[in-house]
Parts: C-alpha cells; sequence; structure tokens
C-alpha cells in the first residue's frame, strides 16, 4: 500500500477507536462527568423556564466572567432534543475532533509534509484528566491547538478575518479553562521570539520591531482575558506559590503517567509511550546540534516546552487555596508539544518510524479500556437503576463506599481512577432532582452555585465530607439547617466496614432511624432508602 493511503487507513482507523471509546458503551463514565452533565441540566432547565421554582430553592447562577462556562453550556444545548447521556457522548465527539484537527493542521503547517506522526494525536485525545471527568481543562486543552494554529495564521497574514478568529479562540479558551488559555499564550509569545530571531535580513522591518509589534499586538487581543484573570485569581485568594524542586516527575514524564486513563493494565504501553516520546526528542535535540541549526523558526514550540517544563518541575500541587494537580495537567502540554518539536526536526523515516509504534500503542491502550468502560457503564446502569424508583422533586444523597467501582463479581473496574464518585448524576438529568454529592455547585467558580442554607458541604457534610471513604454526614443537622428534609438515600456498593468509624456509624443509626429500604438492584450493589413519613 502506497504511504499516503496508509496514513488515510491509519487516520480512519484511529477516529474509528476514538468513536467506539465514546459511543459503544452506554455511559461513558468519568469521575467528575457525570456531576457537569447535571449541572448543564439544571442550567438548560432553568434559562429554558422549566423547574425554576424547584431549582431555585437550591441553586444560584453565577454570572461572573469566570473560566469554567463553555462546557456546561456545551453540555447544555444537544439536552433540547436529546438525553443527557447522548449529550454527553456529543460534547466528548466534539472534544476529540477539536483535538485531531487541531493537532493535525498543526503538524502540517509546521513540517510541511505527510507523515505518519500525525497519527500520535490519538495517544493525547483520551488522558487521566478526561477520565477524572475534568471536562473543562480538556476541551480547553483541544482550543490550545486551534488558538495556536490561529496565531500563526495571523502572524503569518495579518488582515481583519485573522485577528477575529484569533480572539474568538482565545476568548473559548479562557472561558473553559484558565491553565491551557495561559500555555496558549506563552505558547503564541514563544513563537514570536522565533520568528523573529529567524527573519531574513534586508527586510523593511527589522527583528526587533517586528518582535516589538507582534508582542504588543498579542498584549492587546489577550488584555481583556488577562484581565478577567487577574480578577479571577485575586477573588480565590491569590496564587501565593512557593517554587520546589519536584525532579521525581522526570520519571513519572517518560512513563506518561497520567497517559493511564483508570486501570493499572494500560501501564505498560503509556510508558512505551513515553519513552518513546522521549527518545524521539533527545534524538531531534541530538540533529539539531549535529547539524548546527541555532534557530528554527517554529522554535516557539520548543521554547514553551521548556517553559511548562519549568512549571511541571517547580510548581506545588496545590495553590490558588486549591489542589490543581499541575503536575497531571502540565504534563500532557509537554508531551503534546514534544510531539509538535519532533514533526519539525526529525528525518521523514525516523518519524514514520516512531509514529506507527505509538499508533499501535493507541490500538492498545483502546482494547484495554473499551474493556473496562463496557464494565463501568453496566455497573453505572446498576447504579443508576434506581431512577425509576426516585419521585421527580426529591432530594437525594448519594453514599458511595467504591468510588473505583465493582462490577457483577465485587472485582474492581478502575484501580487507577475514581470513576463512579459522581455517577449517579445521570439519575438527574431523567427528572428534577437535587443531588446533595453535587460538588461543582460548592466550588465557587461554576455557573451554578448552592445557597448557603442549603449547601450540603456545609450544613451535611461532616470529618471525610459526604464523598468521603466512609462518607461522613450529620442529616438531622443539615435538617436543622435548612428546613428540607432529605427524601431518599442511595448506597452503593455498602461495606460493613464503614461501622468501624466513629462518624458513619451515628449516620448508619440516622439512617436506621429515619429511613426504610425500597428497592435494591438484581447485582445487590445498589441500595435504595425512602424516608419515613
Amino acid at each position: 500500500m502506497p504511504r499516503i493511503k496508509l496514513l488515510y487507513a491509519l487516520m480512519i482507523a484511529g477516529i474509528a477507536m476514538c468513536l467506539a471509546q465514546i459511543w459503544w458503551p452506554h455511559y461513558y463514565l468519568t469521575g467528575d462527568g457525570p456531576c457537569h452533565l447535571y449541572n448543564a441540566k439544571v442550567l438548560h432547565d432553568m434559562w429554558h423556564g422549566t423547574d425554576v421554582a424547584f431549582y431555585s430553592r437550591f441553586y444560584v447562577i453565577n454570572y461572573n466572567p469566570n473560566p469554567n462556562w463553555l462546557s456546561n453550556i456545551l453540555l447544555g444545548i444537544p439536552m433540547y432534543f436529546t438525553n443527557g447521556p447522548v449529550a454527553e457522548k456529543l460534547f466528548l465527539t466534539l472534544y476529540a475532533g477539536l483535538v485531531v484537527g487541531g493537532f493535525y493542521l498543526l503538524i502540517k503547517k509546521v513540517s510541511g509534509s505527510s507523515s505518519y506522526w500525525i497519527t500520535v494525536i490519538f495517544l493525547f485525545v483520551f488522558h487521566h484528566t478526561l477520565a477524572k471527568g475534568f471536562y473543562n481543562f480538556s476541551f480547553s486543552t483541544a482550543l490550545w491547538f486551534w488558538m495556536v494554529w490561529s496565531w500563526m495564521r495571523f502572524i503569518d497574514k495579518k488582515n481583519t478575518l485573522n485577528t477575529l478568529v484569533f480572539f474568538l479562540f482565545a476568548g473559548l479558551s479562557f472561558f473553559t479553562q484558565l491553565l491551557p488559555f495561559v500555555f496558549a499564550v506563552a505558547t503564541c509569545f514563544g513563537l514570536i521570539v522565533s520568528y523573529s530571531l529567524t527573519r531574513e535580513q534586508g527586510l523593511k522591518q527589522s527583528s526587533l520591531n517586528y518582535f516589538i509589534q507582534n508582542t504588543i499586538t498579542l498584549g492587546i487581543l489577550t488584555a481583556p482575558f488577562v484581565a478577567l484573570m487577574i480578577r479571577f485569581t485575586e477573588n480565590e485568594g491569590g496564587t501565593h506559590i512557593t517554587l520546589h524542586h519536584h525532579f521525581y516527575r522526570l520519571v513519572e514524564l517518560v512513563q506518561f503517567k497520567y497517559g493511564i486513563n483508570a486501570v493499572e493494565n494500560e501501564s505498560f504501553l503509556t510508558a512505551l509511550c513515553g519513552m518513546t516520546l522521549a527518545a524521539l526528542l533527545i534524538t531531534a535535540v541530538v540533529f539539531r546540534i549535529k547539524d548546527k541549526i541555532a534557530v528554527n523558526k517554529y522554535d516557539g514550540f520548543f521554547y514553551s516546552l521548556i517553559f511548562i517544563l519549568f512549571i511541571y518541575l517547580f510548581f506545588p500541587e496545590n495553590f490558588m487555596q486549591r489542589d490543581i494537580l499541575i503536575s497531571m495537567r502540565a504534563q500532557l502540554f509537554i508531551l503534546i508539544l514534544a510531539g509538535i518539536c519532533i514533526a519539525y526536526t526529525l528525518p521523514q523515516q525516523i518519524k514514520n518510524a516512531g509514529g506507527l509504534i505509538l499508533f499501535f500503542c493507541f490500538a492498545g491502550l483502546t482494547m484495554v479500556r473499551m474493556n473496562y468502560m463496557n464494565k463501568a457503564s453496566d455497573a453505572a446502569e446498576d447504579y443508576n437503576s434506581v431512577a425509576a424508583h426516585i419521585r421527580p422533586y426529591s432530594l437525594v444523597l448519594p453514599l458511595d463506599f467504591a468510588p473505583e467501582g465493582k462490577d457483577r463479581n465485587n472485582k474492581t473496574i478502575a484501580d487507577r481512577n475514581y470513576l463512579f464518585t459522581h455517577a449517579l448524576h445521570y439519575a438527574g438529568c431523567e427528572k428534577p432532582l437535587i443531588l446533595l454529592d453535587n460538588y461543582e455547585a460548592n466550588a465557587g467558580y461554576f455557573p451554578l452555585q448552592w445557597k448557603y442554607k442549603v449547601n450540603p458541604y456545609a450544613h451535611l457534610s461532616k470529618d471525610n465530607g459526604i464523598e468521603g471513604q466512609p462518607p461522613g454526614a450529620d442529616i438531622e443537622a443539615y435538617v436543622n439547617v435548612s428546613h428540607i428534609p432529605i427524601d431518599y438515600i442511595v448506597t452503593w456498593c455498602y461495606d460493613a466496614k464503614a461501622l468501624q468509624n466513629k462518624r458513619y456509624s451515628e449516620l448508619d443509626s440516622q439512617m436506621k432511624r429515619m429511613y426504610h429500604e425500597v428497592y435494591t438492584s438484581p447485582s445487590k450493589r445498589t441500595v435504595l432508602y425512602e424516608r419515613n413519613k
């Protein structure tokens, strides 16, 4: 088969494997994904004028221009014509298309020729942050490709259309998630530097003037979002970053630790991918030194890689008064940037060989992931089977004793990720319900926020918290403050060992006194309790 035909075949096969992972299971289950979907459903209903009186007792819409908005809107729009799980799949399909399409355009831009290396992008569609349900970060990562690509178009040809396209992608990126937006601005600035350093002598505009002009333009186009970013970080308490080296993260980088989605069985293939990318990047540097190439026009990607690598190695996981998980997020960008640097540096034969190795690793990962995702979907159906037995307009308290999930044989489903933390939120997409483990409404920077008097994280959650292991809650305290009774409690994979915890033992006593069992799923993993009348 001619090389170009094989490349097309690999791209089609890669896209098919992406779609299969998303669409084959009934639920594409992620840690926080169902919570995002449920909040999008509530926002959709409130904006549509449906059940506003019910939801307004508990939630208020936050109209501050913060990041983390776009995914709720994109998840909510399809709910005008389809249900929650399908809306989520449409959102994820759009996300995958943006990642693949954006990477393809960037690689074509920097390498100018077709090679099997383009297929490396499939490795970066499904990653640990997506499996954790960080939809805003993942979608903003997809927009990173388009923001950088549109900037390259702009500096190649300055016109009104290219200006507006870049401004559009910059705005979409900011209002989706802050960190990829910052990384995109850094990459755009890096490209200004490398473009300036490689300008040909004799042009009317000197390299210095070219650098100053484009830097000012980038500053003007991103200034509204930078101003909003400063305002947002100040409202969140500021950054307060204390730098300290974390060199062990280099090992995690080569292992591609956060390429693993949810199960340990992925670790061999993700480590092979990480080592292949590291070896190829080192080879690319050797080629540059050998050929005495001081600066390449596209070295802005390499400068950006160094900048993000510094953040990866020296920034703490916690700043802005919350767990940012910086190493998980930054590692993905380092490897994406490594892939782009390899694309414009290495000879075609080496890129082709590396691309084939990584593509077949992705194919292997797809097989592993399809296996556990089908098990996770089956378990999520078991969990959400209680929805048929819950009356609309009810308050529901989920108590999750196995966030990693258990299959019908009581075996762990996801040993490297908590996929089931908010799995019951699919039930909230079927009928109007208030799910008391809605962490998103407690975060402060998402569109939907709890009203303080009924906020379960302020008045119900105790010790480990309602999402803890074991869960901790005081039902009577919550009712005394909110004056609203909790109608149902759902337990998932209850473990009697939890009774050894004093706080849970107290909660169990309240449940036995105030609730009675009304439904148990056939697998006995899910039990529904209704409040005594």
